[in-house]
């Protein structure tokens, strides 16, 4: 069976489209210590998930000045990598460098 390849990947936020270098998700589950102070030392800690979940978190590099608007959610989706719904963006930053092109990168925090 192939491997999938990146190739055709697009990635939009707040209706604009990035042309993105790379995107990266993360997905991860919140745990709680609910080990009572009665388990022996050197015991295993006793974990239970969350009542709350956190968002997936999705990073982007790309090429260009373009700064991702902050401060309100809005869609974003990269069909490729199975994102779609709303974010907020998190922080972005842009890099100049000599001989390079400009390479911005941008972290969001999906929220529904």
């Amino acid at each position: 069976m192939p491997v999938a390849d990146s190739q055709g990947t697009t990635f939009t936020f707040n209706s604009v489209t990035f042309t993105a270098k790379n995107v990266k998700v993360k997905r991860s589950q919140a745990y709680v210590d609910v080990t009572p102070l009665s388990a022996a030392a050197g015991s295993t800690r006793q974990l239970q998930a969350a009542p709350l979940v956190d968002g997936d978190q999705i990073t982007c590099e790309y090429w260009g000045t373009t700064a991702p608007a902050r401060g309100t959610s809005a869609a974003i989706a990269c069909a490729t990598l199975g994102v779609s719904g709303s974010a907020v963006c998190e922080d972005f930053e842009l890099t100049a460098a000599v001989g390079e092109l400009i390479v911005g990168n941008a972290t969001f925090k999906l929220t529904g």
